[in-house]
């Protein structure tokens, strides 16, 4: 979990810091950001945020169980719960990602 995180949240500063090429292995893969470079590092602008706190947010969860997992005073039922929950936030950074950059993407290039 914890290296799942560290990668969206590399993967969110680079499209953030605009270095993140258009290819088919990272980011934000649409027909619309796909399209042309100008839609691809706007989209990501937008959208890096979204993908930043994700990965964040997912590490912190699983930096704070590690000492106990390490004691082996993790319940399996509460890492269960721990790789859910880093499962889900890392399901929505990557959906609020894709939709917010892309609608205001859309909005920014249309003036």
């Amino acid at each position: 979990m914890a290296l799942g995180a560290a990668v969206l949240t590399a993967v969110g500063w680079y499209a953030w810091l605009g270095r993140l090429p258009r290819q088919h292995f990272a980011g934000i893969r649409t027909p619309y950001t796909m399209a042309n470079d100008e839609q691809w590092y706007a989209t990501h602008k937008y959208g890096a945020p979204y993908l930043i706190f994700g990965g964040v947010a997912t590490l912190a969860m699983a930096l704070a169980v590690l000492p106990f997992a390490i004691a082996g005073a993790l319940p399996n039922a509460f890492a269960t719960a721990i790789l859910i929950a880093g499962a889900f936030v890392i399901l929505i950074a990557a959906l609020s990602s894709w939709f917010f950059g892309v609608k205001t993407a859309k909005a920014h290039l249309a003036r």
